[in-house]
């Protein structure tokens, strides 16, 4: 019998049982440690344990109709050793997402390996040295810059077999290093940083760099570089100036720009593009509002294949980064803390885009909107369950000219164990 056709029992090769016995470990060091070992020594001789569970259900139809849908459960569980010498640091964490549901004829959720398998795979694997305030990160690692990060709004996370240095200076932080492979968040395998951009030609890896300027408090310049050889390069920068109105209201104003462009053999095509995007956000106590305008050239659609797109208007089911698209949206978001309901927000967004073109021969594509809420219930800090977050979305997606509107829905519980 196939593992896709096992709810709870899944099958892994041997190899990969480490990354559900990182969970097991780890879930039994959280039921040991409620108190510290004898003497006031840390419990595992200072080794932390990692624990997040998550459970995750998403049910949604496309514009023409094909429904995809998928339960499941995991999340990732493993050990960081302690700053041995004030100097060395190594970890080990492994992910996992198990079927609970999952039919064949409704693949595509994302929150399983295609085919609805479940994922089991050593995500990180690392060891750190630190020397003058720098450092040095080898093998598998969390990354999260603007166009290199994590996405982890499926099951489990992006991933990435690297080798970064990270460091500060005043007020600037910077990273920077060489990434040959990623693990994306609905697979369990490493592959080359070409091949998950779509290229088929040489493997290749990507170097990249970024810096941050926190000039004000809340309030930053940043600017990251990428570049995949024979495949595509990416410029990327933004920031954000808050403007105090009164001692209640925080007007923030926020701006980015995009290029991307083709290099080498361009293993995915020969292109130029750019995109640019404005936000205005403001909050009076429990109340928020925000304006997003965003707009893509017509030389390509921009890219992201290493993770989650930075746009302001990258919504539930769409990121409004079209060749030639022109978007803007509005939102509004509750807190009910000060209204007798700490722990509760909700929030909605709508966004509009036009003017869209096929890149490659320049005819026009349908407009299209997406609307966006969401509810969310956090556990109080303090409480038993501190760490545990609920949360609801729904989304509606148009298009001009299609038979249906595309519905999405996602509810999913992530418990951050706090040791």
């Amino acid at each position: 019998m196939s593992r896709s056709r096992l709810a709870f029992v899944p099958s892994f090769p041997p190899a990969q049982w480490l990354a559900i016995s990182c969970l097991m470990l780890a879930n039994a060091a959280a039921a040991q440690a409620v108190a510290p070992a004898a003497g006031g020594d840390k419990p595992y001789g200072g080794f932390e344990p990692v624990l997040h569970l998550r459970t995750y259900y998403l049910d949604q139809e496309s514009l023409t109709g094909a429904p995809a849908s998928a339960w499941a459960l995991g999340g990732w569980a493993g050990l960081r050793s302690p700053w041995w010498g004030d100097m060395f640091q190594v970890g080990l964490v492994g992910y996992t997402s198990l079927k609970l549901y999952g039919p064949d004829d409704k693949d595509g959720t994302r929150l399983l390996a295609p085919g609805q398998e479940s994922i089991a795979v050593l995500g990180e694997a690392f060891g750190s040295v630190r020397i003058l305030g720098q450092t040095f990160t080898g093998y598998r690692q969390r990354i999260n810059r603007p166009f290199i990060n994590i996405q982890d709004n499926r099951m489990v996370p992006n991933t990435f077999e690297a080798y970064t240095l990270t460091g500060a200076a005043s007020d600037v932080s910077y990273t920077g290093g060489y990434i040959t492979k990623i693990k994306k968040r609905d697979a369990e395998h490493f592959v080359w940083m070409s091949d998950a951009a779509g290229g088929s030609a040489s493997q290749k890896g990507t170097v990249f760099a970024g810096a941050t300027w926190d000039f004000v408090k809340n309030g930053y310049v940043r600017a990251d570089f990428q570049a995949t050889d024979d495949v595509f390069n990416t410029f990327y920068a933004d920031g954000k100036y808050p403007i105090a109105l009164d001692a209640q209201t925080v007007l923030v104003l926020g701006a980015q720009y995009i290029h991307q462009k083709s290099v080498g053999a361009a293993q995915i095509g020969d292109f130029s593009t750019w995109g640019a995007g404005l936000q205005a956000t403001i909050a009076r106590g429990p109340f928020g509002g925000q304006l997003y305008y965003t707009q893509t050239g017509k030389g390509f659609d921009t890219q992201n294949p290493y993770g989650d797109h930075p746009s302001y208007l990258n919504l539930m089911q769409v990121p409004f980064n079209t060749a030639g698209e022109q978007a803007w949206g509005i939102g509004g978001t509750l807190d009910f803390a000060s209204i007798g309901a700490p722990g509760l927000t909700t929030g909605i967004v709508y966004a509009s885009g036009r003017s869209r073109v096929n890149a490659t021969t320049g005819a026009a594509l349908p407009d299209r909107e997406e609307t966006n809420v969401r509810a969310e219930y956090a556990f109080a800090k303090g409480t038993v369950l501190e760490g545990l977050v609920a949360t609801l979305r729904y989304s509606w997606l148009h298009q001009d000219g299609s038979p249906q509107t595309a519905p999405q829905l996602r509810a999913y519980v992530n418990y951050d164990f706090r040791f």
